[in-house]
């Protein structure tokens, strides 16, 4: 495990047309999802983050004039190729290719700061786990890295990279932010998510 700031992806880009509006920008609790995440990884200690997105640059470059904005030019060809685009990103502003990385998808917010940074002090490749299933975020060592930038970018991520189970009490990690459906359960379920995180740090 390395001490040094841990770089993060933050993927928002995706067309969202179950949603019917950009998932990036769509508000809980009086704040943009891209802005939650990003907030938290840099909460947890990532530096740099990278937002790579699609369709909706300026207004996210509004929303965190600090991040690093990519835009994925074929947000249909799949996560990967947003993951790929993101990290491309981090070696450039780094000048170099990084030892770990975290990768944070928008749709998938419910997480909070003492959740990454026990992510962070495992060592390899490592996501959080309830129930006996994965979610996100997700670490990755510098081996994983490398494979993400040689796959295929219609390639799902699980495929790519085998990532160790963190057990955690998180009863709301796998809720998907895709339809008006999800994100009523999201907003109805407010009090139980402050309580899903010993900081109490739920949307």
């Amino acid at each position: 495990m390395d001490d040094e700031l841990v770089p993060a992806v933050l993927l928002a880009a995706g067309l969202s047309r179950r949603l019917g509006r950009p998932k990036a920008l769509v508000k809980v609790h009086g704040s943009e999802l891209v802005v939650w995440v990003y907030n938290r990884l840099i909460q947890a200690g990532c530096f740099p983050v990278v937002v790579a997105n699609d369709d909706t640059l300026a207004s996210i470059n509004l929303l965190l004039p600090s991040a690093h904005v990519v835009v994925n030019p074929e947000p249909d060809a799949g996560r990967t190729k947003s993951l790929q685009i993101g990290i491309r990103a981090v070696e450039h502003l780094l000048e170099r290719t990084p030892k770990r990385v975290v990768m944070a998808p928008v749709d998938r917010p419910v997480w909070n700061v003492a959740l990454l940074r026990g992510l962070l002090a495992c060592d390899g490749n490592v996501a959080p786990s309830y129930q006996n299933r994965k979610g996100h975020p997700v670490v990755m060592d510098a081996e994983a890295i490398q494979a993400v930038l040689r796959a295929e970018p219609d390639r799902p991520l699980r495929d790519v990279v085998a990532f160790n189970p963190l057990p955690l009490s998180a009863p709301y990690l796998h809720l998907n932010i895709d339809t008006e459906d999800d994100l009523a359960t999201l907003g109805s379920f407010l009090a139980e998510l402050k309580d899903c995180f010993p900081e109490g740090e739920g949307i």
